[in-house]
Order: C-alpha cells, then structure tokens, then sequence
C-alpha cells in the first residue's frame, strides 16, 4: 500500500473548497464505485456528486470517499493475510487502488488525503449505494416501412447516459417521462422521427443546460458552444433568441450561444 508523508493539518471545509474549485474550473475529475471501477470526465460542472450507470453507482472523489475507500482497502490487506480473500484478488484490488492514489494525490495533495484519514469515521461514512436497476426495455416493434417492420436502435455512451442520470430527477419532477430521456429506439432511423430520447442526442463533448418543463438544453463543445434544445414531442416548435432555427421533423431547436 502507498504511504503519505505527514504535513500540517488542513480543515474539512479546506478540502471541500477544493474540489468545488476543482469542478467550477473544469478539470479532469475522477468518479469511483466502491468496487474501485473508475469513470472520468473533464466536464463535471453538469454531472452530480453520485451517479449510477446500470448497477453500478460512481462518486466523485473527494478526499473523504478517499479515506473511506483507503479503509476498505486495509480490510482487505487483513482479510487477505487472513486467507479470506483470495490474493489475485487483492493484487488486483490493489492495483485499482493505487491509480486512485495517484491521482488523488495529484488533485488534492498528502496534506489534504491524509488530514481525511485522520478525521474519518468509517463507520459513519455514507458510501455510493446503487439503485435497484433493470436493463431498460425497448418499445415493441412497429411497422412504419422500415425494414421488415423491425424497430431501429441507437447506440447511447455511457457518457451521454451519465449526463442524463444527473438531470433525470429535477426532469421527472417538472414532467418529463422515463421514455422521453432514455428512450434509444425508433419506428425511423436515427434521428428521424420523434421517438428517441434525450440521452441519443447528446455529442461526445456535449453538455446539459438548463432544464425546464418543456425544453431542456444541450451545449455543444467549446468554443463555439452551439445551444439545442431538446423539446418533449408534444411542446410547441416556437422559434427563439439566439439566431435559433427549427429542425424539422426532429424534436431538437438550434441555436448559437456564443460567438466565434
């Protein structure tokens, strides 16, 4: 296991900041399931602190989940001088753990990582749990003349589907459905009709707005930052500000949000 030098203590409201700061300037953040599974994104200012992809729930690593999850590795280094826990598990384990390590020694500094391990309670600690999860189940199939009357599907990025599960609350709340964010097949071929979901829309740099009830929108890369907007298929195709225009036959509204 790594070891971390002494330092001067550092106050949790200290470390708090700093990965705040961390997220508002945009940074690469490291996002971490319990099992040690990594996932991450150097566009966190829209994803929240927990997220959940399939079965598998992620956090954002801060240093007390870095603490926490630095314990479970001693109970491992126990179980498996004890025997209970096979060693090509641990080592792999172990090697999982020491990425993390690195990185969050990068981020944050000994200082802070150990100031954490110091101040811990693993016994009060809160871990990532996920949520009861089921592989999402497709619309059945329609005849609309496409081929052999055979749905069409759209492959979704875990990226995109990460994205969606930070917002997917605030969105059911102010009406949106389950189909109208995650829905990833079609009567048409991608992106005709007004069958997909939120989540097929969004581009390998792209990033979620604002989220309102009959629109949410969807920023395109730096430095142009094209603003869409996805509409729920029942919501009026009124053209906006921005030099906006309408995308027929699709339920996406284009519009410029900064200038070359």
């Amino acid at each position: 296991m790594p070891s971390i030098a002494y330092g001067d203590p550092v106050g949790q409201e200290d470390r708090y900041t700093a990965v705040a700061q961390l997220v508002q300037a945009g940074h690469q953040m490291l996002y971490v399931s319990t099992s040690l599974d990594t996932w991450r994104t150097d566009q966190p200012q829209g994803i929240a602190r927990d997220f959940q992809i399939n079965d598998t729930c992620y956090r954002r690593l801060d240093p007390e989940y870095y603490a926490w999850l630095r314990s479970r590795m001693h109970m491992a280094k126990l179980s498996a001088a004890a025997g209970r826990l096979p060693q090509n598990s641990f080592e792999e384990l172990r090697a999982k753990f020491n990425a993390i390590h690195d990185w969050a020694t990068a981020q944050f500094g000994e200082d802070r990582l150990l100031d954490a391990i110091n101040d811990l309670d693993a016994r009060d600690y809160q871990p990532p749990v996920a949520e009861p999860w089921q592989p999402h189940r497709p619309w059945p199939s329609v005849s609309a003349g496409n081929d052999g009357g055979r749905d069409f599907a759209h492959h979704v990025s875990e990226r995109a589907m990460a994205l969606v599960h930070a917002i997917r609350d605030r969105a059911l709340a102010l009406g949106w459905t389950h189909e109208a964010l995650y829905q990833s097949r079609g009567r048409l071929r991608f992106p005709f009709g007004q069958d997909y979901g939120l989540v097929c829309f969004i581009g390998v740099e792209d990033r979620i707005g604002n989220v309102a009830a009959d629109a949410i929108e969807i920023i395109g890369p730096p430095r142009r930052e094209i603003l869409r907007r996805f509409y729920k298929t029942s919501a009026h195709m009124a053209a906006t500000k921005n030099n906006s225009k309408k995308v027929e036959g699709g339920p996406l509204q284009i519009g410029i949000g900064l200038g070359i």
